[in-house]
């Protein structure tokens, strides 16, 4: 059975390893991310305010009191939108149990709580490659509303 939980500021070094596992797949969409940056002072930092940030949502998923799985998502404030935005910041399963309806459960348990908090809006970006992460997100609600464009100088 899986359990979800709020993370708290014992949990550091559980969302940093589940956040590893993320970056570590997501380097095969962009050779610029540094992969040392969720152990890094700057990752350090990052996670501990978003853990200890009332206004933010990390959570937890465990299967039997083992960390699968996490969510992480932070206010996304542009002054120009009429109401509440909360971004997805980081979403990730460890492999072993991926497909298996956590990450759905993760998302549902997320926007239980940014109800609650008033938000009206959820935002969420991915690799434009990583087809698995984008029918992910589709089949949980999402819809394309823009697009980013990059290149190299």
């Amino acid at each position: 059975m899986i359990d979800i939980r709020t993370a708290n500021k014992n949990d550091l070094e559980i969302i940093q390893n589940l956040d590893q596992e993320v970056f570590v797949d997501n380097q095969k969409y962009d050779s610029d991310l540094r992969m040392d940056w969720t152990k890094s002072s700057e990752g350090i930092n990052y996670f501990t305010n978003l853990i200890n940030d009332p206004e933010s949502c990390c959570l937890i998923a465990e299967d039997a009191e083992k960390p699968v799985g996490y969510i992480t998502a932070a206010p996304r404030k542009i002054t120009y939108f009429k109401t509440k935005h909360i971004e997805i910041n980081g979403i990730g399963v460890a492999p072993k149990y991926r497909s298996q309806g956590i990450g759905s459960l993760l998302m549902e348990k997320c926007l239980e709580w940014a109800r609650t908090k008033g938000y009206k809006k959820i935002y969420v970006n991915s690799y434009f490659k990583n087809t698995k992460a984008v029918d992910f997100y589709k089949k949980n609600g999402f819809s394309e509303i823009d697009i980013c464009l990059q290149r190299n100088i």
